[in-house]
């Protein structure tokens, strides 16, 4: 499976912020959501530009999106916590 687009990772890092137990820190995340879509190697460290991979970039715009619909915050830098709204 390769690195879905950023929009298909919206419930993959829900459901990650979830299973750790509401918040996570960015690597958290991105390694859940890892162990979620069974992700491997290849695609994990497959590089989008520079030096950031593909799956970091697209983890980056899902968080994002998600935080503008009030799913997800980051009150404390490099954390990310589930709002209300996105603990249903």
């Amino acid at each position: 499976m390769s690195v879905p687009k950023y929009d298909s990772l919206f419930n993959p890092v829900l459901q990650a912020v979830h299973n750790l137990g509401g918040s996570a820190t960015v690597s958290e995340i991105e390694n859940e959501v890892i162990k979620i879509l069974n992700l491997s190697d290849e695609d994990v460290n497959e590089i989008q530009n520079g030096s950031t991979t593909k799956l970091s970039y697209r983890l980056s715009w899902a968080r994002s999106y998600l935080k503008n619909y009030d799913l997800l915050e980051n009150s404390t830098r490099g954390i990310w916590s589930l709002t209300v709204k996105g603990k249903k």
